[in-house]
């Protein structure tokens, strides 16, 4: 029994390869400005990643087992090569949000250090004494 055809606007079996292809392509670059630590640029591509993943899964989810051989095996490829960016991405944004959190750790860690007052020298951990001056006297006979 043949699959049902997929629903109108759908888009071709086709598509779905380019979809991939395009969705693929915007991860490498995601993954190169992570890497090249241009974080500013990374937030315009999301939209678009938004925008290409939702096409792709409603693309793969019209077709799925409705492709032809020479389909097939374009979608294979474009499949392997996104799933390699697709890894390569998260393990770079997952790199770069450990470096972040590190660089904010020892930003913290120096503001606290720095706002410590220095411990007086003691077997405890004591807030530092300050000098008093209880008094003076001065005997002035000699």
């Amino acid at each position: 029994m043949a699959p049902p055809p997929a629903p109108a606007g759908a888009g071709s079996p086709a598509d779905l390869v380019a979809v991939a292809g395009e969705l693929a392509l915007l991860l490498e670059r995601e993954t190169a400005l992570v890497a090249d630590m241009k974080i500013a640029e990374i937030a315009p591509l999301q939209a678009d990643k938004v925008r290409l993943t939702r096409r792709f899964e409603a693309l793969l989810k019209a077709h799925a087992g409705n492709v032809s051989q020479p389909v097939k095996a374009q979608w294979q490829a474009a499949g392997k090569r996104l799933a390699a960016a697709a890894h390569a991405n998260e393990r770079a944004l997952r790199v770069g949000r450990i470096a972040t959190e590190r660089l904010i750790a020892a930003i913290i860690s120096a503001v606290r250090k720095s706002r410590r007052p220095p411990m007086a020298y003691s077997g405890r951990r004591a807030a530092p004494c300050q000098p008093r001056v209880a008094g003076v006297a001065i005997n002035q006979r000699l």
